[in-house]
Formats: C-alpha cells, structure tokens, sequence
C-alpha cells in the first residue's frame, strides 16, 4: 500500500471512529461520558472565588435531644426576638415540618411583622407569609450540587426559586443581564462562610440583639456539615441556608456561573472541529508528532474552558470534546505505529527477496514502505538488479516510482565537462563531481547517477596500474567480491554500496555519500570528545560489526579514519568495506590484507586466519586512541610495533583522564586480549558492555 492510500485509509478510519464516538458520547451513552464533562468543571470551579453575603448572620438551633416541638417553639421565640431589632430581612431556609392538625394564627402574627420574611413556598409557612420561593435542590448522579433552576413552571405560572425571590424583592437589586439568558439556571462553584451564631446565645437575656440591625437574618437547625443537605463542586459541605445565602450573594452581586444558549451551541460545536482536525492532521504522523498535537490540542481546549469559567464566569463543559479527541489521538497513534512495523515487516521481506534475486516480490514489498533514505537505497539496489537481468522497463519503473513517491532528494545542478585535479570526467553512468580524498583501495570522488539525481561517493581503483598481468585477473576477481560482500550489508550504521563496475581500465564501488568528518579529527588531545559520547560511538560501531560478521563479513581495518560521523545528524558509519574480503569456512585465508599496522590484531599481524574477533580487537584500539589521544601500541618500526600489539598490555585509561570510569580498563582489557578467544564473543557482547560504562562516564 502506498503511503497517499496509506494516509486515506487512515483518515477514513479515523473519521468514522469520531463519528461514531461523536454520536455515542452525545446520544445514548452521554450518561457515562458526561462524568468528563462534570470532572472538568469540578476542577475549575474549586478555584470560581465565591461572593460572600454582605451583612448576613446564620442563627443555628442545636437539635441535638429536642423534639420537634422544641425546635418549632425555638423558632417561634427567635422570630420573636428578630423582628423586634429592625432586621433588614428574615430568610426561614428550611423550617421544621408543621402537621396538618398544627395551629398556625399564632405564626401568622409573627411573619408579618415589619420585617420581611422569606419562607419556601410547599412549606405550611407560606400559607401564612407574603414572601416565598420555590427552593429545590436537585443534585447530579454523582450526588454533586451544581446547578439551581431561578424558575419553575407550577401551573401556568413561572415562580422564581427562593434566592432569586429574596434579590428581587431588594429596593436597589439590578438584575444581572447574563442572568436573562443562563436558560432558567445558575450553577455553583463554591461557599464564602456566612458568620453563625448559636440560638442559645441570642436567647440569653444578656445578649445584645442591636447586632441584628440592618442584617439578612437565616434561621434554621441545621447544624454545618452534621446536617449537610449537599456537596458543592469545591468539595463542601453545605446545608439550606448556606446554599440559599451563597445562591443570594451570587445574584445580588453579579457573580452567577451562567450558560447562555450561544455557549450550549459551541459544546456541540468544538466536538465536531476537533473530529474534523484529528481526520485531518493525524494520519501520515510519526508517533511523537501525533502525542505532542494531541497534547497541545487537549491543553488549548481545558484552557478555553478554564479562562470561560474563572474570567468570563460561565460554563463551557468540554469534557467529553477532550475524550472524543484523546480516542481519535490514540487511534491515530496506534494506526502510525502499525504502518510503521508494517513497513519495517516489508523492508525486511524485501531484502530478503532481493538477496535472493527474486526481484519481482521484492519490488512489491518495497513499494509498501515508508519513504525514507534506507527505502531508496534499497529501490537503487533493486534497479540496478533488474538491469542486471536485462529488464530496463523493470528498472525504469522502480526509477520511476521512486521519484514519484520521493522526489529528488537533493537539488540539481550544473556538472562539470572536464576533469578536475586529474579526476575522471565520468564513470560508468556517474559523473564525477570532485575529489574527497584516498581510501584503502584508491581514491574516493563525490559524484553524481544522473538518473535519479543522487549524490554518491565513488572508490576508485586504477587495477591495471597497480597489478600485473598474472595477477590482474584474481585482483579483478576479489574487487568485486569484495563490492558483493558490501553489497549485502543494510544497516544503519554501515555506509550503503549501491553498484561497481569497471570503465576505462577503472574499477570503481559507488557507495552512500555522508557528509561527515572521520572519528580522527577527534584523536587530537585538545579536541577529544568526551568519555561518555566515545563510548557510545564505539557501542554502535559495535552492533554495525556484529550485524556484518552475521552475514559472513569482516571489515579487516576498523579504524578512527574509516568511522564516518555527522555531528549536525549525530550518525556514524563504517566505511571502506572494500577491504573485507567474503568469509569463507571451508578455505584458509592467508597473507596480510590491506590495513594499518598499528590497528591491527596480533592474528592479523601474524597472518593467521581472521575472525570477527579481529574487528572487535582493532575497534579496542580505537576506542583507546579516542579516550586518550593516542594508540595503546606505538613503535618507531614495524618489528618493534608487532612485538607490542603481540605481548605488551596498554596503560589503564582511567589513570590518564578523568572521567572515564575503571570499568572502562576491563572493557579494553578484555577486548584486546591476545587470543582471539578471551575477547568478547561477539560486536553485541561488547556493545552492551561499552554502552554500561557509559552511563558512569562523565
């Protein structure tokens, strides 16, 4: 599948998923997703500073051991007391129950004295008293108080609620406009404690009652959090009065929490732009790109209803808006994560067709993977094999897929007709660019295939020049075994060989170009790297060879020159594969291949047959020269050099710089043991054990 279907497949994926989570969680299953919503507004509401009740008083009956009885004849004598000192107004929450057979004339006098005096209408009370209000508290499922009616329909008349019946009957209430629209509700957030006194200390005959002058009086006999008729958002818990007077303090003070209808509109509205922003933006993502989006969108959308409820003093519930995205955020997360393996499943099995020369699979198992560097040296590789086969159209169309798919991956430019520095002007189909430098084998030119407009580096050996007749046709030979052996080494820290070939009595090996600095201009004692990043190199060095001695090759010259490294990518690549030579058990390799002295292995020096141990041993040497500045072995002449590396063991690092902890000494002592079979058994053993000292280095 191509990445464009890929990223419809997706897309359409997750749109349906929202769609579908867009009508559960606001249809038939918005009892379960509306606790989001409510969990939010708790959040906030907490912090919602609450109006406190200017000059208000709670007088508290203790009903502890009185009938009910005692507490009506308590009210009775309180209002009694009440009404004498001038009080601004009497507010009778929640009274205590009076049966059908109580006698009210007595009550009657009471409540219609000077001052006015509030009771809830559906108590016996209101038959008697001018001013009522209908009080009902009606919590959510979660037994959680947040929002009161102002209005309720009894009959063909719209009675407003108790708190609101009080504010209106103020002589200097100005209604808050926001109030006309809040769709006949409020809602709380929090309770400003309202001052209580007991009513035996107002009963007490030596009690001023002056204090009451002028005050908003509530009685009741509900003693705080014993008789707790609900719990507020902030966690409270409040009786009647204290409900009635914060709903009271709200109203009169402009500071109720309102949900006009234009806000209910914009709740079914985010839902909706943020399911058409998650079909949108998260398909054709990498994880991390979906998780930091997600993120960002997900804090932006609590924000805005944060900065509504504590600035703009309304309720925006966007709770299940932030579920619906965090579904579609994790589908499109999990959905990158099963394109990505996908794809890695398919790079695989298309290596392996092309390793074994079935091109035709591996083309199409190629063409479902993410586009990406690895991706077009593994279509390079399969268009030269298909013009190996004389199959240009097959070439063509993996050339021609590759560009539609990828583009140009650099920009192109003007070549140059003529030689430079004694250069070439063109190899094969590649055009020479300038000279890089030599390697092991020949020089090494920056060139061109200008057929897919891919920058390559170019080994080039003059083989009639350096070998005579009689040897010409075995070195001809082992050139390019030694390009095959290359060849079939795909990994991320192994610079890629595309091709070889001969032109113009030239062989030549073109190769991945990276643009990077070889691991010696960190050799010099003034500009070492530091012990933990050396350490870390060399791990991975460590895995590129494992991965190459399981497929039968060995390096022969590891080496700080041929360790290329990109700081600005932080990649590092072995180079000059060119130099190994195909492992083969049932024959005796002999003779000193081409290498550097100082680098080598005792084996190697001797001229005995090679294993991997022999790479582990040289990448020893130069872990040694990068944590110090200098080779372990050092020798004015070869002899002397090969005497050495053959008996001496070096100078523990750790004694020449801080920083590098002793475990490093066991490291390298281990890897450059003599024998080849004290060292570590393979480049993964000794990767693990690198990267361990690392996390102790400085």
């Amino acid at each position: 599948m191509s990445a464009r279907k890929k990223e419809h497949r997706d897309r359409l994926v997750i749109l349906t998923f929202v769609s579908v989570l867009l009508v559960l969680i606001y249809g038939p299953a918005a009892p379960w997703f509306i606790a989001a919503d409510r969990f939010l507004f708790d959040q906030f509401a907490s912090h919602v500073r609450g109006a406190p009740l200017a000059n208000a008083m709670i007088i508290s009956i203790n009903p502890a051991k009185k009938t009910n009885d005692d507490i009506l004849g308590d009210y009775g004598k309180l209002v009694e007391v009440i009404q004498n000192q001038n009080v601004g107004r009497l507010i009778l929450a929640e009274p205590p129950l009076i049966g059908e057979a109580g006698q009210l004339p007595g009550w009657a006098a009471l409540l219609e004295g000077d001052t006015p005096v509030f009771v809830p209408a559906g108590h016996r009370f209101a038959d008697v008293a001018d001013r009522t209000g209908i009080l009902a508290l009606n919590p959510d499922s979660d037994e959680i108080l947040r929002q009161v009616r102002l209005w309720h329909l009894q009959g063909d008349i719209m009675s407003p609620t108790l708190p609101l019946a009080i504010a209106l009957a103020g002589e200097n209430f100005i209604s808050d406009p926001r109030v006309s629209h809040a769709d006949f509700s409020i809602y709380l957030t929090n309770y400003e404690p309202v001052e209580r006194i007991s009513s035996e200390d107002v009963l007490d005959a030596e009690f001023d009652t002056t204090v009451f002058k002028g005050k908003t009086i509530f009685l009741d006999a509900s003693p705080t959090l014993v008789r707790a008729s609900a719990v507020l958002p902030s966690g409270q818990f409040v009786t009647t009065s204290e409900v009635t007077a914060q709903l009271l303090a709200d109203i009169e003070q402009g500071h109720t929490v309102v949900a006009p209808t234009w806000l209910r509109a914009l709740e079914w509205l985010v839902p909706g732009l943020l399911a058409i922003i998650a079909s949108l933006f998260l398909p054709s993502r990498n994880r991390r790109d979906i998780f930091l989006f997600a993120t960002i969108t997900i804090l932006l959308v609590i924000l805005v209803e944060g900065l509504f409820l504590l600035i703009g003093r309304m309720r925006l519930d966007l709770g299940r808006a932030v579920v619906i995205f965090l579904g579609a955020s994790t589908l499109g997360w999990w959905l990158a994560g099963t394109v990505k393996k996908a794809s890695a499943n398919a790079f695989k099995r298309g290596n392996d067709f092309l390793a074994a020369g079935r091109l035709e699979p591996a083309f199409a198992e190629f063409r479902r993977c993410e586009a990406n560097e690895p991706l077009a040296s593994a279509m390079y590789k399969l268009s030269l094999a298909f013009e190996e086969q004389a199959k240009p159209e097959r070439a063509e169309a993996v050339i021609q897929w590759m560009k539609r798919t990828q583009g140009s991956t650099h920009a192109p430019n003007k070549f140059s007709l003529g030689g430079k520095h004694g250069s070439p002007q063109r190899l094969g189909r590649y055009v020479i660019e300038r000279k890089l430098g030599r390697g092991a084998m020949g020089a090494v030119y920056l060139a061109r295939d200008p057929r897919i407009n891919r920058a390559v580096a170019l080994k080039v050996i003059p083989i009639e020049k350096e070998f005579e007749d009689e040897e010409l046709e075995e070195a001809r030979l082992r050139f390019f075994r030694e390009a095959e052996s290359a060849g079939r080494l795909t990994h991320p820290n192994i610079v890629t060989v595309y091709d070889c070939g001969e032109d113009k009595h030239l062989a030549y090996i073109a190769m991945e170009y990276l643009q990077g600095t070889p691991l010696t201009q960190f050799t010099d004692p003034k500009r070492l790297l530091a012990p933990n990043k050396a350490l870390e190199l060399c791990a991975r060095v460590a895995d590129a060879l494992d991965y190459a001695h399981n497929q039968g090759v060995i390096h022969r010259d590891i080496k700080p020159a041929n360790l290329l490294y990109s700081m600005r990518q932080d990649l590092l690549k072995i180079s000059d594969f060119g130099v190994a030579r195909l492992t083969d058990n049932n024959r005796t390799k002999t003779g000193i291949v081409l290498g550097t002295p100082m680098y080598m292995s005792p084996e190697q020096l001797s001229a005995d047959t090679l294993t991997g141990h022999s790479d582990l041993f040289s990448l020893g040497v130069t872990l040694y020269e990068l944590l110090v500045g200098e080779v372990p072995f050092k020798a004015t002449n070869i002899a002397v050099l090969m005497t050495k590396i053959s008996t001496e063991d070096p100078a523990p690092v750790s004694n020449r710089r801080p920083g590098v902890p002793p475990s490093v000494d066991a490291v390298l002592f281990k890897a450059l043991s003599k024998r080849p079979e004290n060292r570590f058994t393979n480049g993964g053993e000794m990767a693990i054990a690198l990267r361990n000292c690392a996390k102790y280095a400085a």
